[in-house]
């Protein structure tokens, strides 16, 4: 047999909103009973959104505030001194991605020095104009920072972000470099800014390792310096500071090149070279054995043509006979019989130039031949430069 229990809420739902109902009455009660002044005063105090007020004024010998970067606010600021400039700079704008920030903003300190606040700044060594470029891009809308062209601004900016390991800043600034540089079209010719920017743009490729900036204005200096007279001494510090071998070996030949001299119109074809007194001792001993050793590679490569490898010639033979003719031709130009000349890279484009103008008025010698003649002097031309800095590192 199954005993059925039949449960009838009705008498607790009574009791359970009686109880409420008398609570409620007291709540109401307490509520409406008046505080006196006292307790008042203690509670405005103890909320976590009282701010008490502070008198802070700026003595007449600490730096200036910067007109753009420096918000009068303390709460989630940090202040910053750049040179004889203070900036107040938001923190989450500084924390946005892991950082040196981070580190430098939560050292433990004693209690009673804060580091951060206008009394007690945190000193950076950059220049002010590069902290303003660098929170220029923390703080500019993306339209903004996807027209900017002034590369100044931009080295600025992946300096500082590089210094401080901002990753994606320092990327992103980099990369905009980069796609200035090699748009011909853009405000960024390379060929034509000044030789500092360029030697500083090569810098802060090498420190952000972009590689293919590195690469593009690497080959911009040297053809700058060798075909365009550019003083060597603006890029020598940048290649020595980064052991930049084909670098380095361009400039000191250029600086050797330099010191060459012609004799009088009677002898203008002999070049005599002469060392500035400043120079000292060790560099002219360099100096003259790299002379020395140019002037024996010129002989080795006016000595023999370089072999034609062109496939497809009907008539290579012919072209091999022509060729040859034309080469020891050319090497008896007024421009190759400069005695005591190193400039050998000079004397490789006077020849090129004599080259083309025979071959145009060679028929008996095939188009696959002439462009093979001419890659051939390109690529000796390449292998010169790259080697430059060994004929100033051989032993005196």
């Amino acid at each position: 047999m199954v005993h059925l229990y039949l449960f009838n809420p009705v008498p607790k739902l009574r009791l359970l909103s009686g109880l409420f109902f008398k609570g409620s009455k007291h709540i109401l009660e307490s509520v409406s009973e008046p505080r006196n002044k006292g307790s008042a005063q203690l509670n405005l105090r103890c909320t976590p959104y009282y701010e008490a007020p502070i008198e802070a004024s700026i003595p007449k010998d600490e730096p200036p505030h910067h007109s753009d970067c420096y918000i009068n606010s303390r709460n989630g600021f940090c202040v910053f001194q750049v040179e004889n400039t203070l900036f107040n700079v938001h923190q989450i704008m500084l924390s946005r991605e892991p950082s040196a920030f981070d580190d430098m903003l939560c050292l433990p300190r004693p209690a009673d020095d804060i580091e951060g606040n206008e009394e007690n700044p945190v000193l950076l060594t950059d220049t002010a104009q590069q902290f303003r470029d660098f929170l220029w891009a923390l703080y500019a809308p993306p339209n903004e920072l996807f027209l900017e062209t002034s590369i100044d601004r931009l080295l600025n900016v992946a300096m500082v972000a590089n210094k401080y390991c901002l990753s994606s800043l320092e990327a992103w600034t980099i990369n905009r470099i980069y796609s200035l540089a090699k748009d011909p079209t853009s405000s960024l010719p390379l060929h034509s800014i000044p030789l500092g920017i360029c030697a500083r743009m090569l810098d802060i490729a090498i420190l952000c390792d972009h590689r293919n900036l590195q690469n593009l204005v690497t080959q911009v200096l040297i053809s700058r310096t060798l075909w365009y007279s550019a003083s060597p001494e603006v890029v020598l510090g940048i290649a020595e500071k980064h052991a930049l071998r084909t670098l380095i070996g361009v400039c000191y030949y250029r600086q050797l090149i330099s010191l060459e001299h012609s004799l009088g119109r009677e002898n203008s074809r002999v070049t005599q070279t002469v060392f500035p007194a400043s120079m000292d001792v060790d560099k002219r001993m360099h100096f003259l054995a790299a002379h020395h050793s140019l002037l024996n590679l010129w002989e080795g490569i006016r000595a023999i043509p370089p072999a034609l490898s062109c496939e497809g010639c009907p008539s290579h033979v012919d072209c091999e006979v022509a060729w040859q003719h034309m080469w020891r031709s050319a090497c008896e130009m007024d421009e190759m019989l400069r005695p005591s000349s190193a400039d050998v890279l000079g004397r490789m484009k006077a020849l090129m130039l004599g080259l083309r103008k025979a071959m145009a008025d060679a028929p008996s010698m095939s188009i696959q031949c002439k462009m093979s003649a001419l890659e051939a002097i390109t690529e000796i031309r390449d292998e010169v430069i790259d080697g430059l800095i060994q004929h100033f590192m051989k032993p005196m």
